[in-house]
């Protein structure tokens, strides 16, 4: 537990430091990140070398395409890259491991480059809302279980997961997500916010809270079908980059979206 408590107190501060400063420093962190968790998530799936290369220079290219406003071009160019892996592997590599590889890479790198979005089109602040609802859901979730958690919510791929548990880091998140609203504003305008903004931020913690777990539990399963208890052990108590940021990496593209579309 000491080392959980510590690896968050100062992951919290980097986190802050990131997200804070110049955008570039922001969209060089999600780019580590990005290949890090395709580094563990390749591992697991039992990559070979040659794959993996393509899937990192594949990552880097959907990075740089929502860095530099090609959002679409990016995504399928790499397509067309595992297409070509696909067609010059083959016989070596199966099309169903390349196509396995191409959807982990495009998912990740496109899910993660939704912050980058978010900081282009919104603002530094709006980064943190994905990672509040995300990481209070994964908290309420863990001291609800802890305290009350008696029914299974998904026995076969998360033992330890509970109905109790979703219910509490669903009700975490919705808290977090309202207190997040009222310290902008306050902040940026010295006033509260009004009831129909404390509505729509609650039904947004609320879904994104619902979403970040529905992504823990996809990341789950892969690991149960490797048979690996965790993606890696970067982080002291916490497991890997993937088992950290699994539930952010599903939570960014809906917030995003949600901002765009229904808060402002």
């Amino acid at each position: 537990m000491a080392k959980r408590l510590l690896t968050s107190f100062v992951g919290i501060i980097i986190f802050f430091a990131v997200v804070l400063s110049h955008r570039y420093v922001l969209y060089s962190a999600v780019i580590l990140l990005t290949v890090g968790m395709l580094f563990e998530m390749y591992r697991v799936m039992c990559v070979g070398r040659f794959l993996r290369g393509i899937g990192y220079f594949s990552a880097v290219l959907v990075c740089l395409g929502f860095i530099f406003g090609k959002q679409i071009f990016a995504p399928a160019a790499v397509l067309m890259i595992f297409m070509l892996a696909m067609i010059s592997m083959h016989g070596k590599v199966t099309s169903k491991k390349v196509l396995a590889v191409g959807f982990v890479t495009l998912m990740i790198s496109v899910f993660m480059s939704m912050l980058i979005l978010t900081r282009q089109n919104c603002d530094k602040y709006t980064v943190i809302l994905p990672f509040v609802c995300a990481w209070l859901t994964d908290t309420g979730a863990f001291t609800a279980g802890s305290l009350w958690g008696k029914h299974k919510l998904a026995e076969k791929i998360s033992p330890k997961k509970t109905v109790e548990g979703a219910i509490g880091g669903i009700v975490f998140s919705v808290i977090g997500s309202i207190l997040y609203l009222f310290i902008m504003v306050f902040v940026m305008t010295s006033k509260t916010p009004s009831g129909i903004y404390i509505l729509k931020f609650a039904v947004l913690g609320l879904l994104a809270s619902v979403i970040s777990q529905l992504g823990d539990l996809s990341a789950s399963c892969i690991k149960r079908d490797f048979e690996k208890k965790d993606y890696g052990n970067i982080l002291p108590g916490h497991g890997g980059l993937l088992d950290r940021f699994d539930s952010v990496l599903f939570a960014a593209p809906f917030v995003y979206y949600a901002v765009m579309h229904f808060i402002l």
